[in-house]
């Protein structure tokens, strides 16, 4: 029994040898990712927790008396999604190339809708010295929806609120 207290002990050691090169749980409080995207040919991030699934369009009904900015209705795995194209909604001009956009799907107060963004550029990390204290200057139609930004490398990338543009009255009047 005290041969097999003192292989536990040793285990114990070495594991905590080992340890100090992995990341800790206080280190991870160090750093913030998000998904980065584009709309209007701007570079925009977004909270992992804003969004729960990236899709390529999929096929969608067109849905008549809407907004332009409303593209139409899809079914995803027997559910309805709606989809928006957030470059109409924001700018004005309808996204470009349909076959390069991808949907950012939100989840927010029971609201399920699907965002069309012209590109989806995938997980980006930035530690939080990184954060910005200035917003940069960005197109009036975006600034409600900034909530925080990052600067890399001499490039500022602002961080697009997603709960606040499904919580935008706007947003929510969909119907003409």
């Amino acid at each position: 029994m005290h041969s097999a207290f003192n292989r536990l002990k040793e285990i114990e050691q070495k594991s905590l040898e080992r340890a100090k090169d992995m990341p800790s749980v206080d280190g991870a409080t160090d750093e913030w990712t998000g998904i980065g995207f584009q709309v209007g040919g701007v570079n925009l991030l977004s909270s992992m927790g804003e969004v729960t699934e990236i899709l390529d369009v999929p096929d969608f009904t067109r849905v008549p008396g809407v907004k332009p900015w409303v593209i139409g209705i899809a079914n995803v795995r027997g559910g309805l999604l709606p989809l928006m194209d957030l470059k109409r909604f924001i700018m004005g001009q309808p996204t470009d190339n349909m076959s390069s956009a991808r949907v950012m799907v939100v989840n927010h107060n029971g609201l399920h809708t699907g965002l069309v963004v012209e590109e989806v550029q995938g997980m980006r990390h930035f530690s939080l010295n990184e954060q910005a204290f200035e917003l940069p200057d960005v197109n009036n139609h975006l600034k409600p929806y900034i909530r925080q930004a990052f600067q890399k490398d001499n490039t500022f990338w602002p961080v697009f609120s997603m709960h606040a543009l499904v919580e935008d009255e706007r947003f929510l009047h969909a119907s003409l």
